[in-house]
């Protein structure tokens, strides 16, 4: 409620003609604006210089000096000045009711008023309280509710306003007296409304401290998730030098793609993730943001399981227990058509050093597998060999022999003895089986067993190499 005390007309008038003309008597009063807010008993008054009246004073006395009045002009600041220096204040200022009467008292600068030629009347006058309005009381109870969101086990409670509740919700503070998160349906969750009654009975409002309970309901039940069902672990590598990585393309696309924080919802990682043997245990743990879970609704069965290493190539350490007869089945077709080349081009005389056949040969021959090495890189067994030894007996009659070039002449015999290093290099090169190989092809080859032996072990067992001797299976070994 605001009132506004005026000047009446004829005061304008004469306050108006008294400026202009030098006169020395203002009521204070009558530059007084006065503002009534809140309800009976509570309201407030606050009392203010009526700036308006004073504007249109000077407005007016303004326009009455004559062109090229410069004193005037220099009385009408001073007057102004003086006019603008009131200040009013009120006896009582709060809590006031129909009835009471408020002293108020006008202040201001007296070496200006006296400058200007002014003199202030009526500086202390009272003012009487009326009209005020009782203060309606907000029904706090029907106009405050909670709100349930989320899930069941992790739901949320939020304020809920209606009506003068909301109207005048800066007025009130509403204090949780336990969680308000992680509700589960049939919690009882306590609010306190406390108002601050000063704000709200200078809206004509008044409301009482109220204690709410409320039971948690409407909560949507979670919804369990096996997060490894379609995971996949890929194991790659050779056993107890392999590593484990994860296939999750048959997951959830947003479970395990880049949210916030450039991190995906869903991570796994593998103890141990390396060094891994076929057979090994190892414990597959998921990292989630829970948060981004729980919000929609999903709640991990496990974060932890248990898997065993499988796949992993098994590269052996030597050939004890790997039967080799379905090796040599495999190349012994290739391994006869080579060592009858090697014999018609002369590897088992001296004519072989002159590249192309020099001499022809009628010739018996026996051959076998003398010895077998298994060598491997031990950093990296995946880099392996296998070198067959064949010892080959021939017993030839020389048939024709080319002049000055062969070491022979027609109608010689020859006894000789050959060794055929033959190299078979990565076994087991895509799959665990002993067939199963990069390349084969003659390495070395001398008529001594002991030259290739030393040669083969020089060339292939330097650095981290380790080469093994494995037994000869009897169906492919040398007879005497």
């Amino acid at each position: 409620m605001k009132r506004t005390i005026g000047l009446i007309l004829t005061s304008l008038l004469l306050l108006v003609t008294l400026v202009a003309c030098g006169s020395r008597s203002i009521d204070a009063q009558s530059l007084a604006s006065i503002e009534l807010t809140g309800a009976d008993g509570f309201a407030s008054i606050a009392v203010k210089t009526d700036e308006q009246a004073i504007l249109t004073l000077i407005e007016e006395a303004m326009s009455e000096l004559k062109d090229n009045d410069e004193k005037g002009l220099e009385r009408l600041f001073k007057r102004e000045a003086a006019l603008n220096s009131i200040i009013f204040t009120a006896e009582k200022m709060v809590d006031l009711k129909n009835g009471d009467e408020i002293n108020i008292r006008a202040s201001y600068d007296e070496q200006l008023a006296k400058d200007a030629g002014i003199k202030f009347r009526n500086t202390q006058f009272k003012y009487l309280v009326e009209g005020l309005t009782d203060a309606l009381a907000i029904d706090v109870k029907n106009n405050v509710k909670l709100l349930f969101e989320g899930y069941d086990g992790l739901g949320t409670a939020t304020l809920e306003l209606d009506g003068e509740v909301e109207a005048f919700s800066y007025a009130f503070n509403f204090i949780f007296q336990g969680d308000k998160t992680n509700l589960t349906n049939g919690d009882r969750v306590a609010l306190k409304v406390v108002p601050n009654n000063t704000v709200l009975t200078s809206h004509g409002k008044i409301a009482r401290e109220t204690s709410l309970s409320f039971e948690v309901q409407g909560l949507a039940p979670m919804a369990s998730v096996d997060l490894f069902s379609d995971l996949v672990l890929i194991f790659d590598g050779i056993s107890d030098q392999g590593s484990v990585s994860f296939d999750t393309t048959r997951l959830p696309s947003d479970w395990v793609e880049a949210g916030s924080m450039d991190r995906a919802p869903l991570q796994f990682f593998a103890f141990p993730e390396n060094g891994l043997a076929n057979g090994d245990k190892l414990t597959v743990q998921a990292q989630i943001d829970e948060q981004w879970f729980s919000t929609r609704g999903l709640k991990p069965v496990t974060l932890e399981k248990e898997y065993e290493a499988t796949g992993l190539k098994e590269y052996p350490r030597n050939l004890d227990d790997i039967d080799l007869v379905p090796l040599f089945e495999k190349i012994e077709t290739w391994i006869e058509q080579d060592i009858h080349l090697r014999l018609v081009s002369n590897y088992w005389n001296r004519d072989y050093r002159a590249g192309e056949p020099v001499s022809r040969w009628d010739y018996r021959d026996r051959f076998g597998v003398k010895r077998i090495y298994y060598g491997y890189d031990q950093t990296d067994r995946a880099d392996n060999f296998i070198a067959i030894i064949y010892e080959v007996s021939v017993e030839g009659t020389c048939v024709e022999a080319t002049p000055y070039q062969s070491s022979y002449e027609e109608g010689e015999t020859l006894s000789s003895t050959l060794y055929l290093v033959y190299v078979i290099d990565r076994i087991m090169y895509d799959r665990a089986d002993i067939t199963d190989y990069y390349d084969i092809n003659l390495k070395l080859h001398s008529d001594v067993e002991l030259d290739v032996i030393s040669t083969l072990k020089h060339q292939y067992g330097s650095g981290s190499n380790l080469i093994v001797e494995a037994a000869v299976p009897p169906n492919v070994a040398y007879q005497e």
